[in-house]
């Protein structure tokens, strides 16, 4: 017999016939709607009603960073000098070093993506009930050259700072789903399921908690983790002002109290990675800055070039170099 034949001999065995039911499928689709419609009405009231936290904004270690910076600004407290600024700021000012001379200050250093009129934000919460604050913004070539802020980051900030909200682009349903579903995860899932950092930073700091714990015990002060490779690409050394750096300076300068003192400091960059020309062309920018953020005073000639081995990236410093960046710093700060 040919295996064709012994084929079609073998009739095939029904096992299961399932029989679908239009009116069934329909009442079952409807009260699945209607569960999830009800839900959804649930969570969007008690968010709206005040019941849930607040947003914990521990999701990721930009969010956790920020957020945190905010409560630090927040809270009263005896420091009268406030650095603000990007993660140049965030890593090569080390509070600790600076306490150790008896200078009473918070790192308020975030992130280059909010831009210096973010900075400014939490340099105007920090001076509420603070006659006399001084605000040190510290900023690298880099951010001076960025062409465009992030709009993502600053609602982040201003919602930490529990500000006026940053319109939601796209209409009702974008706003909707962050009041609702995005509400939820930031007030109640960030807060119960431990996130965990990636690489080096995760074995310094495991979760973005225990990140932010981190922050607020240094006084703001976060430590680089990665090696600096000088024959790794870096970018353009060539460094120039973008257009939005006036106008937010002026807008950085406005929010701040009358009377209160600025310092400006441009902070410093690899030697393997500075130009001939550097140093020349970053003092111009810093007195530019100085300028449009009417800067009562530097905060003295502090080093804009600094060895290979001091760095981590081409931004931040190593912990130990940072001690000893901050060492200098706070010879000049007690020199004014």
């Amino acid at each position: 017999m040919a295996a064709d034949d012994l084929n079609a001999s073998v009739a095939p065995q029904e096992g299961h016939r399932y029989l679908l039911k239009s009116s069934g499928f329909g009442r079952h689709l409807a009260a699945t709607a209607a569960s999830f419609a009800l839900v959804t009405a649930l969570l969007w009231g008690a968010i709206r009603s005040g019941v849930l936290p607040g947003e914990a904004h521990l999701a990721d270690p930009d969010s956790t960073i920020i957020a945190t910076k905010a409560r630090l600004a927040s809270r009263p407290g005896g420091e009268s000098i406030a650095f603000v600024g990007d993660s140049s700021c965030l890593i090569n000012i080390d509070i600790p070093t600076l306490r150790q001379q008896g200078i009473a200050a918070v790192n308020l250093g975030t992130l280059s993506y909010l831009g210096i009129d973010s900075f400014g934000l939490l340099a105007r919460r920090f001076c509420e009930g603070r006659p006399g604050a001084e605000i040190v913004l510290v900023v690298h070539p880099e951010c001076l050259r960025l062409t465009e802020p992030s709009v993502e980051h600053r609602a982040i900030l201003e919602s930490a700072l529990e500000s006026h909200g940053a319109p939601i682009s796209g209409g009702g349903w974008n706003r909707f789903q962050r009041e609702t579903f995005d509400g939820f995860r930031t007030r109640m899932l960030d807060r119960w399921i431990p996130t965990p950092l990636r690489g080096r930073m995760g074995e310094r700091y495991g979760f973005t908690q225990d990140l932010g714990a981190s922050l607020v015990s240094t006084g703001g002060t976060m430590e680089e983790t990665a090696v600096f490779d000088a024959a790794a690409p870096h970018g353009s050394a060539e460094y120039r002002l973008a257009r939005r750096i006036r106008p937010e300076c002026e807008a950085f300068r406005s929010r701040l109290p009358d009377g209160v003192r600025v310092r400006v400091i441009i902070s410093p960059v690899p030697s393997s990675h500075a130009l001939k020309s550097h140093e020349a062309t970053v003092t111009q920018l810093g007195r530019e800055v100085s300028r449009w953020i009417q800067a009562d005073e530097s905060a003295g000639a502090m080093p804009l070039v600094m060895p290979d081995s001091d760095f981590g990236t081409v931004t931040h410093l190593l912990p130990s170099a940072a001690r000893t960046y901050s060492g200098i710093l706070a010879r000049k700060i007690l020199e004014k």
